[in-house]
């Protein structure tokens, strides 16, 4: 079902600002209280307007998952470009928006349920917008649960609550809504209560674990309490196998299929989606934004999928002279998942007519998920395939983590969650007595111990491969506390300098890397060349052994990022807010 809006209705009641004051205050309209709250209908209105905000997750930036990134908060963090005089963020708009209706949605008549139902959407967006702004930026921070007048002295001149405080009342908002939301799953792109259990079961999970990875909180004896949380909300979903299942539609492809369907709606695999439509022009720009534009994905991502060998999936640093692999040979013996997020050799975009070539200025791994096969929608604001904002998938992989991480995990718990995922494309199962410690991720999480420690590490594995390029692999390193892995990214190996090698698998060569334009021979000109230097300047590019490497960004090298633990797990608040409220003390880490 496609949500038609009133937007003209809702302009009425939007109370959002971008009053960069403390806590953005705006006068309220005794017009739009007293003749709008009346009814369930009325709440229902201020509630659809709400899914505009919504935002789809269709790439991972500024994270080790891609090489070249568009501008990301995280880069300008880990480059030293952020300070409490420079940073944003601090922004209190759609919390107060939420506390406005929420501190007059009683005013309505009619069916308390629906009401109920109503008042559970925006107390879980609430609890959602404070652990995302707040939490997760700040760790502490004022709570307020009602709309501040400017005579409010006191409260707007209160100092941070503590992170345990504020996530319980968090806690209290999402466990309201699970209560209240109605489960009806008839339209997935409306809030239901089997979305409200993900969110819960998603910031249980995050809280549970940056809680007991970061020692310096002193919170780890309150981890489990959170990872209980996910489970029990996981399982809630999971019984739930009249609504919900893994799609497997189109077989083996079924999983590059679900990113690229125009429409997501029968799809049970689905808890909530971002509805595109053609014919109301409803669109977005993913196609051409993942599409070799301004990103490309990592060596470190094409390393993390498995081979599968002798009837067993193996690490693929496992294999004889992984590291010197070509861009072909990568493709060979992986999980299918891999070429269904990177493009494999002899790919031809959607209205082209020869294989695209790799652009190593990029790194060369170009993503193809969430790129839909039309050539209509591969063009500047014409995409409109359905983008999801919560799936099955996450939640059966929060379900293992969260086991994995208590200590409970058993092979029936991998059976019912990872390995639903491995059938659909056809890896084999993970099989918790064969587990042993991959070095590669022993290296990436050093943090990760217990008797269990096995299987948190291809757990995460399993995440990484699954979810990659839906916007979760920032927070799971800030919650892992592995953040120098956001560092250095590499991208594809480059055998040797001033020749040229075939990326499409037609026996050709295409592209090569040289030094330089007098390198080049003459019959080399027609093919796709880069160069490391052009008049005597470093190009964007470079080898990690100089001539011969991974390419990796030269800016990288020049200006190279830098994770300082723990300090950059957090953010400043701006300086400008202690002018508003003095009595805010600066986030932990920050105030030196």
């Amino acid at each position: 079902m496609k949500k038609k809006i009133l937007y003209i209705a809702l302009a009425l009641i939007s109370l959002s600002s971008c009053n960069d004051s403390f806590l953005d205050r705006l006068p309220e309209t005794s017009l739009v209280t007293e003749n709008f709250f009346r009814s369930p209908s009325d709440l229902a209105l201020f509630v659809n307007k709400l899914y505009l905000s919504e935002s789809p997750k269709y790439w991972d930036p500024g994270t080790d998952n891609v090489v070249a990134s568009e501008k990301d908060e995280i880069l300008d963090l880990i480059r030293g470009n952020i300070t409490p005089e420079t940073v944003g963020g601090w922004y209190w708009g759609q919390i107060r928006e939420l506390n406005y209706f929420l501190d007059n949605a009683d005013k309505a008549q009619g069916s308390q349920e629906l009401i109920n139902h109503y008042i559970g959407i925006v107390r879980m967006l609430r609890g959602l917008e404070y652990y995302e702004r707040i939490v997760k930026r700040y760790s502490d921070g004022p709570w307020y649960e009602h709309v501040l007048k400017d005579t409010d002295t006191e409260l707007l001149m209160k100092t941070q609550d503590p992170r345990t405080f504020i996530v319980d009342k968090i806690m209290e908002d999402l466990e309201f809504g699970v209560q209240n939301i109605l489960p009806d799953i008839k339209d997935r792109t409306v809030y239901n209560k089997w979305y409200a259990y993900g969110l819960l079961a998603r910031i249980a999970l995050h809280e549970g674990t940056f809680r007991k990875y970061h020692d310096e909180l002193e919170l780890q004896s309150s981890a489990d309490q959170f990872l209980e949380k996910a489970v029990n909300a996981c399982e809630k979903i999971m019984a739930n196998t009249t609504d919900f299942g893994i799609y497997t539609d189109g077989g083996i492809d079924a999983y590059g299929n679900m990113f690229i369907s125009n429409n997501l709606s029968k799809c049970k695999e689905i808890l909530l989606f971002k509805d595109f439509s053609y014919d109301l022009n409803i669109k977005h720009d993913v196609a051409m934004n993942v599409f070799s534009y301004n990103t490309d994905l990592s060596r470190s991502l094409m390393e993390s999928y498995l081979i599968k060998k002798d009837g067993k999936a193996v690490p693929f640093s496992s294999i004889d002279n992984y590291k010197t692999k070509t861009f072909m040979e990568t493709f060979e013996d992986r999980d299918p998942r891999y070429r269904q997020t990177f493009m494999y050799p002899g790919y031809i975009r959607p209205g082209d007519a020869k294989p695209f070539i790799p652009n190593l200025n990029l790194g060369g791994y170009t993503q193809i998920k969430f790129v839909p096969q039309d050539p209509q929608q591969n063009q500047w604001g014409c995409s409109y395939n359905d983008l999801p904002l919560m799936r099955l998938g996450e939640i059966l992989l929060i379900y293992a983590e969260a086991k994995a991480e208590l200590g409970t995990l058993t092979q029936a718990d991998l059976d019912k969650s990872i390995n639903q995922l491995r059938d659909r494309v056809g890896m084999p199962h993970m099989v918790l007595s064969e587990l042993t410690i991959d070095p590669t991720l022993e290296q990436q999480y050093p943090n990760v111990n217990g008797n269990l420690k096995n299987a948190i590490l291809e757990i995460r594995r399993e995440r990484r491969v699954e979810l990659a390029c839906e916007g979760f692999r920032k927070d799971d390193i800030l919650r892992w506390k592995v953040g120098k892995l956001l560092e250095m990214q590499q991208g594809v190996y480059i055998a040797e300098l001033n020749t040229v090698f075939d990326v499409t698998g037609d026996g050709v060569t295409d592209v090569g890397v040289f030094l330089n334009k007098e390198s080049v021979k003459p019959i080399y000109k027609k093919k796709v060349l880069y160069y490391l230097e052009e008049q005597g300047e470093k190009t964007s590019i470079s080898l990690s052994e100089g001539d011969h490497g991974y390419i990796i960004l030269t800016n990288d090298i020049t200006n190279p990022k830098k994770f300082i633990e723990p300090k950059y797990y957090y953010y400043p608040i701006p300086k400008t807010q202690f002018t508003y409220n003095p009595n805010l003390r600066q986030t932990i880490f920050w105030d030196k």
